[in-house]
């Protein structure tokens, strides 16, 4: 079981690859509404941390027309996995996809205006080098959109510490015009957090 659980951390493998379908079935309304909180545009440089499946990616390639789309992912078997759901946005060279670390990503400072983490932060072994990482490649003005979905978080109570915790996290990162909110959805209530450059 303890297997199972580490495969949605760092799916690998055939497992890995049925997690990912799994992943992308239930994560769809929570990564719609991520999405939408981007305000995608046409011209937009967006880049996602631990794209999983790649659901949300195929959404704003899909807007980002004129821009320039990517996406960072510590399992090489979801880097496989988006790839070929993505294939049409890779081959037309709209969307680059790359195993990494959120530590370390494998951009200049400045190089994205917007950043999109959804289901990923609570896995990352330092969150604050890598929300650090998310400010440094981010255009000044730009913003990052973290959605989490905190099943432990049962009551208004819980999901309001989440945000504040996930708000503080942002504050320390450099982040500023911090703003959150919680929205209701199968099978556990979702938070996002949005901070500005």
């Amino acid at each position: 079981m303890n297997y199972i659980i580490s495969q949605f951390a760092h799916p690998r493998g055939r497992i890995g690859r049925l997690v990912g379908v799994i992943m992308a079935y239930e994560n769809r309304e929570r990564n719609a509404w991520a999405v939408s909180l981007l305000k995608v545009q046409p011209a937009d440089r967006v880049l996602e941390i631990g794209f999983g499946p790649g659901w949300a990616l195929d959404r704003v390639a899909a807007v980002a027309t004129a821009g320039f789309v990517a996406g960072v992912e510590h399992s090489q078997t979801m880097v496989q996995f988006a790839t070929k759901r993505n294939a049409a946005a890779v081959r037309e060279g709209r969307l680059a996809l790359q195993y990494g670390s959120a530590l370390a990503l494998p951009y200049e400072t400045g190089s994205f205006n917007k950043v999109l983490v959804v289901n990923s932060l609570h896995h990352w072994t330092v969150p604050l080098a890598g929300l650090h990482e998310a400010w440094r490649v981010l255009m000044a003005g730009g913003f990052v959109v973290i959605v989490e979905q905190p099943r432990s978080a049962t009551s208004e109570d819980g999901l309001r510490g989440v945000r504040q915790e996930l708000a503080e996290q942002l504050a320390n990162a450099g982040f500023r015009h911090i703003r959150s909110e919680s929205k209701a959805m199968r099978p556990a209530a979702s938070v996002a957090v949005i901070g500005v450059k």
